[in-house]
């Protein structure tokens, strides 16, 4: 039986209130043709508080995505209770499968349905809104292009995570044959991860730290000074050979 036969379809019910339930996805930074080395964005969206994730990576070899996982466990202040991608390849090959099952013990794996995009809704709004929206459809295809987008996805995780508010759906009912949706107050993901409870005393300490030490307006502006630079990196002509 193919692997990703092995791992149950669906969708991360929106009702989710325990943080780790991740929706995830994988942006392409190929330009205008997906042929040789280029660039990638792993994201990761926490259905219950909103908290987002992202690395990018130079192609899709298993030490290339291991690394963007392993370095996206390490940073998130959280444990990770399930991982729910699409039916891609990438996401289902041997080696990641393994890495998942084997060194991060207790998560969960569960895949989208084909041809039901909303199962993946939430990463793929943020695909729009915190990938997409930056970087167009540039071609990042150099280490120095995929270090200096990692650089902005630092500021980014600082940005997103505790300054900016997020809402939550919290109850959604039919009448007649339309669906009403009723949204909670906008808190940021760093809020309701407190409010959670699940951080342990020494992430709580570090995440207030962080949020003490940073002024989001300075933050803003090194984000928008580190995304000209990928830009300019972007379009610039390709140097001839002396």
């Amino acid at each position: 039986m193919p692997r990703r036969k092995r791992v149950p379809m669906g969708r991360i019910p929106w009702e989710t209130t325990e943080p780790g339930h991740f929706e995830v996805d994988l942006v392409y930074h190929s330009g205008e043709t997906t042929a040789g080395l280029h660039g990638h964005t792993i994201q990761l969206i926490d259905v219950a508080t909103g908290w987002s994730e992202r690395v990018a990576v130079l192609g899709r070899a298993q030490r290339a995505m291991e690394g963007g996982f392993a370095h996206m466990l390490e940073r998130l202040p959280f444990a990770v209770k399930e991982l729910h991608p699409d039916n891609g390849s990438e996401f289902f090959n041997h080696h990641l499968v393994r890495y998942w099952k084997d060194k991060v013990s207790g998560v969960q794996l569960s895949r989208s349905r084909p041809w039901h995009k909303n199962d993946n809704r939430m990463v793929e709004q943020k695909n729009d809104t915190l990938v997409r929206e930056y970087l167009g459809d540039l071609r990042l295809d150099t280490p120095e292009q995929i270090a200096a987008l990692n650089t902005l996805y630092e500021q980014m995780w600082l940005y997103y995570n505790l300054f900016q508010p997020v809402l939550h759906l919290c109850e959604k009912t039919m009448v007649g044959d339309k669906v009403r949706r009723k949204w909670d107050a906008a808190k940021t993901p760093y809020e309701r991860l407190l409010a959670s409870g699940v951080l342990s005393a020494q992430q709580q300490t570090r995440l207030q730290q962080l949020y003490e030490q940073t002024n989001p307006l300075q933050l803003r502006n090194a984000l928008s000074r580190q995304l000209e630079m990928i830009w300019q990196s972007a379009m610039a002509p390709p140097s001839s050979a002396a």
